[in-house]
């Protein structure tokens, strides 16, 4: 007696027909020829099998589009990266909301408003950009054969790498020079550096290792360790370093000091040779793809003219050209075929002979890529077991190779181009100088506000007089203490880095005379400083400190807590949120100072850090 259910796709007994889409006939508007139909399925699956390969290898790589709200089918793949995991939030990230519940009490405490975080562009914000090299995790190496170059960072708490070629934190110039690069890596037969315990072997001369050689635990194999780059924002210009897995050449030293280096008790002449055939080899590789003269070729005997090369019209092309351009006939050379300019007098004549071919026969070819090189550096630092540092910082593993020395920028304190606080400019340019062996901010743009709130309160504290005496901790080149050289009788900065010492130097002789007679430099850590220098503690009103992400040392901590000396203010600038914490805890609970102003900058938009800018008062 069951009643009898009708199938779905019935009905009143009549089998339902299913409507077929028309077929777009020729001439209809959505109508695809057979060849672009086969074009079509072959890109559809040439898609789908990069994304089931980057999922099963894990080697996603990030989103390289510009939009402002990335898209959903991209946010997994965001969030790989360390640095855009919160991107479409970036106040939510969990150091953010630990900053704002600590401060909470504190600042009500001081009659102050609530801890205010400040954000910038969330896109192409990174000019400072330091990359490890490593083979690619679709590469295999056999008997005959290298393992394809990687470049890109490593996965927080690990070393397993995430290729990034179009990273959207990234200055636009610098994923453009690591295609660059990763080409000429390629080209040469670049072995990439393989960490001990996890080389394999590989077959090449140069610096990889035979099939059948033991492998050395201590260092691991490999040519290429890391690839740093710096941009020159006013340019577009990309410093770049290549980290070299040798020690450094025994014969000389280069540190960038004008072309001098020292060794063996005297000052010699850099003359831009290299040793070692299959770095040259990449650094010619990488210098022809630039579009500048090959005159440009540095000189250790020449002395850099401006700090900042200059860039041809075309030199912030980020794209491959499809073809030459095609030049005039002209005799002695066929038409289509780029000219070649050559260098005067016989400087670094192996390097430029070989650039000059490269060029030559890259226009022949048709596709010359447009890399704007600012300049090009060597780090020779030899890996080892019980060290991870990305360079070597002694002066003998530095090598100016190409292009002037240093990148220069200016902080530029314009209420119309966002700055936050309201200063009073500086009457005169101040020039900083970066080299790649010291510290630079990743974000400088974002940094210029930390700077701007630091001299609007520093302007307030003199009231138009420029009698505040000051000493800077952890200074750098000289980023904040310079900015504020106007507002001060004297000025102090400090660091352990002997790589500073010039560049704060060069930016002084940029000042006016009145001016540099108030700035002195010297090459101590922060714990030499309170222990060795008690009177300037003690003639001093400011003391500004920006350590790195460890916080104050101990012997800093004691000394402001126990003395403090004629201290008025001291500006804290931290990158480190737990270190700020633990000291900001000893300073308050020691009864000397209270926290007067503090606010936060997301420096870093995307990832798990905060910047923390405070100032301190006596009690």
């Amino acid at each position: 007696n069951r009643k009898q259910i009708k199938p779905k796709d019935t009905i009143m007994g009549k089998k339902r027909t299913k409507s077929k889409k028309a077929v777009p006939q020729k001439g209809d508007p959505d109508f695809l020829s057979p060849t672009q139909l086969r074009n079509a399925r072959k890109r559809r699956a040439k898609q789908q099998k990069s994304q089931q390969e980057g999922i099963s290898a894990g080697d996603e790589t990030v989103d390289g589009s510009r939009n402002d709200k990335p898209s959903t089918k991209n946010n997994a793949t965001n969030k790989k990266d360390p640095s855009m995991k919160y991107i479409t939030n970036p106040t939510n990230a969990p150091i953010v909301q630990a900053a704002k519940q600590y401060f909470k009490p504190i600042l009500q405490d001081c009659n102050v408003s609530d801890f205010h975080v400040h954000v910038g562009p969330h896109y192409e914000w990174r000019t400072v950009s330091k990359l490890a090299v490593r083979p690619a995790a679709s590469s295999s190496s056999t008997a005959n054969s290298k393992p394809k170059v990687a470049i890109g960072l490593f996965l927080p708490q690990s070393h397993t790498l995430l290729p990034v070629p179009n990273c959207r934190a990234h200055h636009p110039s610098i994923n453009h020079a690591v295609e660059c690069i990763t080409k000429a890596c390629h080209e040469v037969g670049i072995v990439p550096y393989q960490e001990h315990g996890k080389a394999k072997a590989v077959a090449g001369d140069g610096g990889g290792v035979a099939s059948d050689s033991k492998i050395n635990i201590e260092t691991g194999v490999g040519q290429l360790r890391y690839v740093a780059i710096n941009v020159a924002r006013d340019t577009g210009a990309a410093q770049i370093t290549l980290v070299w897995n040798t020690p450094p050449p025994d014969a000389e030293s280069n540190d960038g000091n004008e072309g001098e280096v020292e060794g063996s008790g005297s000052k010699r002449k850099y003359d831009g040779t290299i040793d070692d055939p299959v770095l040259e080899e990449l650094v010619t590789k990488i210098i022809s793809m630039s579009n500048k003269n090959i005159n440009t070729i540095p000189s250790a005997i020449e002395d850099e003219k401006d700090g900042v090369a200059t860039a041809n019209d075309d030199s912030c092309k980020s794209t491959y050209d499809d073809q030459a351009p095609k030049k005039r006939r002209r005799r002695g050379r066929r038409e289509g075929e780029a000219a070649v300019d050559t260098p005067s007098g016989n400087i670094n004549s192996s390097i430029t002979n070989k650039v000059t071919s490269h060029i030559a026969n890259g226009t022949k070819r048709g596709k010359q890529p447009k890399l704007n090189l600012h300049s090009l550096w060597v780090n020779y630092n030899e890996s080892w077991k019980h060290s991870n540092a990305i360079f070597s910082f002694d002066s003998s593993s530095w090598r100016n190779v190409h292009g002037p020395p240093s990148v220069t920028e200016h902080l530029t304190f314009n209420k119309d181009g966002g700055l936050l606080a309201s200063p009073k400019p500086p009457s005169f340019s101040i020039p900083l100088s970066f080299p790649p062996n010291v510290f630079r901010q990743a974000n400088i743009d974002a940094f210029t506000n930390i700077v701007g709130r630091i001299r609007e309160r520093m302007q307030k504290l003199g009231d138009g007089k420029d009698d505040i005496s000051c000493v800077e901790l952890y200074g750098g080149v000289g980023t904040i203490g310079l900015h504020v050289s106007d507002v001060v009788s004297s000025l102090v900065s400090s660091d352990e880095n002997p790589n500073n010492l010039k560049c704060f130097n060069d930016s002084v002789r940029a000042l006016p005379a009145n001016i540099q007679s108030r700035l002195s430099y010297k090459q101590k850590n922060a714990a030499d400083m309170v222990m060795s220098e008690p009177a300037l503690f003690q003639r001093s009103d400011v003391l500004i400190v920006d350590p790195p992400r460890k916080g104050l040392d101990a012997e800093v901590v004691d000394y402001l807590c126990q003395k403090g000396g004629a201290i008025k203010l001291i500006v804290y600038v931290s990158c480190g949120f737990q270190a700020f914490q633990r000291d900001c805890d000893a300073l308050v609970q020691s009864g000397r100072w209270k926290v007067e102003f503090a606010e936060g900058y997301l420096l870093f938009p995307g990832a798990d850090a905060i910047e923390t800018m405070s100032f301190f008062v006596p009690a």
